[in-house]
């Protein structure tokens, strides 16, 4: 079995009187893919906030490696191998498609991968020289993804990588994640169960701050209590 990557044991976080998440446990392997769901307000992104060092723990804490991560500049944080795709596309609209992603490399001694090969991971080498601006918005997603590949991160942390896609750019997108599946490791906060279902992978369901259930997607997909609090009943 690959060795544990990344740790979390006990993570809790207050904000005042507020219990955002309470005593939550998460553990990542080498080159595993798995994903966080749950209701809206269950804490999933106050828990990726954790997971990348922007927000530190109230209790808890969170490993890389068997290194503790909280509090750690986030430069330091990048340089031990975690990279993060944002929700919203970070990319720079006025430039190309290949200069965004040359852009993401500059501050690497030794890219793991070429440009090219980059914008052929993420099925934009047709787009070299689109300005980033006018690509679709799927393609944007999938920008970033290539420009946070560019660091070579052993992990990658992805907030909602299909929101606002169209079911068939959230389909290739499951694709591409499983073609680079056994390359690092993959962890994405998700709300489309069409996504996750399509990797069926490692799942963690988060509800009012907690562990509910952890488990492959297929057999939490037909959890009675999953079903209820969150996926409902067919």
């Amino acid at each position: 079995m690959n060795e544990v990557l990344l740790r979390a044991e006990g993570v809790g976080v207050r904000f005042g009187g507020l219990r955002a998440l309470d005593s939550v446990d998460f553990t990542v392997r080498e080159k595993q893919l798995a994903c966080i769901i749950g209701p809206n307000g269950a804490g999933k992104s106050t828990f990726l906030n954790v997971l990348t060092g922007t927000l530190r723990p109230t209790t808890g804490r969170v490993c890389f490696l068997g290194q503790d991560i909280a509090g750690l500049p986030l430069h330091r944080i990048a340089r031990l191998g975690i990279a993060r795709k944002f929700q919203i596309p970070s990319i720079f609209p006025s430039l190309s498609v290949a200069e965004n992603l040359s852009v993401a490399t500059w501050a690497i001694a030794s890219p793991s991968r070429s440009v090219g090969e980059l914008m052929e991971l993420v099925a934009l080498d047709d787009r070299a020289a689109t300005l980033a601006g006018e690509l679709a918005h799927g393609q944007k997603q999938w920008l970033e993804i290539g420009m946070a590949l560019a660091i070579g991160p052993r992990l990658l942390l992805l907030d909602e990588p299909t929101a606002g896609m169209t079911p068939q750019e959230t389909l290739a997108t499951a694709e591409m994640l499983l073609r680079l599946k056994g390359e690092f490791s993959v962890v994405a906060v998700e709300h489309d169960i069409r996504f996750v279902r399509a990797l069926n992978c490692e799942t963690l369901v988060l509800h009012q701050g907690r562990n509910l259930v952890s488990g492959p997607f297929h057999e939490v997909e037909a959890n009675d209590t999953v079903r209820d609090v969150y996926l409902g009943r067919r």
